[in-house]
């Protein structure tokens, strides 16, 4: 099977806004390499750099420094006085609001970037049949825009976006103007739609759930920087950074000094509050280094009876225990610290309980205590 070429390049990324005292350093020196026909998602919080990253590949705003590939034309380029605008680079955009225009049909919507470029009238109508099809609106070319429900409006805005034959979607929260059960229902379409065009897609999203569902590589931003790449299940179940564990997903933080470490696959060692704790160390971790055990609530087991052939057993006393129906959210005091924790909801559980949780060293992250600086090449997911 022939390797995927890279399908978008972003070299040493740099912007600020403002000027003066008041200039924000935004990006700073973001690179990434994003496969050809992968759904690839820029994933943080407000301010973190996602959306102004997307919108330098989108020419929207100009990057003070570094170099934008798509595919094999160079789009911007600092040293070079390269800039390529954005009716010239070969994109499709989706915005969070769609704009989609009230006084068009669905057609006319779809059609416009043909029209706007006087392409031939039977070309536009086989074109806008072709991707309402794709988008599974076929049958509603003359419906008014008005009276189309929110994920129709969206499925029209991806429609638009398709009609030119990108080699790069760039999707800005798309879905974040829906309410809960359609953003769930559009997740599914979104992928089902890349799968069918095999376009590469950037997607943006500040919702953890959304990029873990979604995505075929995460890249995690914080400060302007880029903190870890990876896959959603790498990310979530092995993560390398203590920002990663903490905004993906719930996870419990144990601090503690490592008293030893050897390799990135053998348990290591760390004195803790509650004691020696055996864990898997992120690249890099070393002996004597200030770090956190990271550990998600739901691989904690709860015992009534502490356990004599395990290890890493603490006790603690249930303080609190709500069922949520597929499981008790539990919150479990231990020592000075309360640790969340989610049992099965056949697993009876109740306040003022004293009970025996297994930290099991193989779902024990050991990560950096220290977490300010960006990404490096250790980090980088396969």
């Amino acid at each position: 099977m022939a390797e995927k070429r890279d399908m978008v390049q972003i070299d040493s990324l740099e912007k600020y806004f403002g000027e003066d005292k008041e200039r924000v350093h935004v990006l700073k020196g973001v690179s990434l390499n994003i496969p050809e026909g992968s759904l690839y998602t820029f994933l943080g919080p407000s301010g973190c750099g996602k959306t102004t990253t997307l919108r330098c590949v989108a020419g929207l705003e100009r990057p003070d420094g570094g170099k934008i590939n798509i595919g094999s034309q160079t789009v911007f380029a600092s040293g070079e006085r390269v800039y390529v605008p954005t009716n010239k680079r070969p994109i499709g955009m989706v915005f969070q609001s769609y704009a989609i225009w009230p006084h068009m049909t669905v057609a006319e919507n779809v059609a416009y970037p043909l029209t706007i470029q006087r392409r031939p009238k039977t070309e536009i109508k086989q074109r806008v049949s072709d991707v309402l099809k794709i988008v599974g609106l076929d049958g509603l070319e003359d419906r008014p825009a008005p009276k189309l429900s929110g994920g129709q409006q969206q499925r029209v805005a991806f429609a638009r976006a398709l009609i030119n034959e990108p080699k790069v979607m760039l999707l800005d929260e798309p879905l974040s103007n829906l309410d809960a059960k359609l953003r769930v229902q559009m997740r599914s379409e979104i992928k089902a739609l890349q799968r069918r065009t095999n376009i590469t897609t950037i997607f943006v999203t500040h919702d953890q759930a959304e990029a873990l569902a979604i995505s075929d590589q995460i890249a995690v931003m914080h400060g302007g920087k880029l903190i870890e790449i990876g896959s959603p299940h790498q990310l979530y179940s092995r993560p390398k950074r203590r920002f990663t564990a903490t905004f993906l997903g719930l996870t419990n933080l144990i601090a503690g000094k490592v008293l030893e470490v050897d390799g990135d696959s053998r348990p290591g060692k760390m004195q803790t509050k509650k004691g020696i704790l055996s864990f898997i160390p992120a690249p890099g971790l070393k002996k004597d280094q200030a770090a956190v055990i990271s550990i998600r609530p739901e691989n904690i087991p709860v015992h009534k009876e502490k356990p004599r052939s395990l290890d890493n057993v603490v006790e603690g006393t249930v303080k609190e225990a709500i069922f949520m129906g597929d499981a008790y959210h539990c919150k479990i005091a231990v020592g000075d610290d309360v640790l969340a924790v989610h049992t099965h909801p056949f697993h009876s559980i109740s306040p003022g309980e004293k009970v025996y949780l297994h930290l099991d060293p193989k779902s024990c992250n050991g990560l950096p205590a220290d977490d300010t600086e960006g990404i490096d090449e250790s980090m980088l997911g396969d």
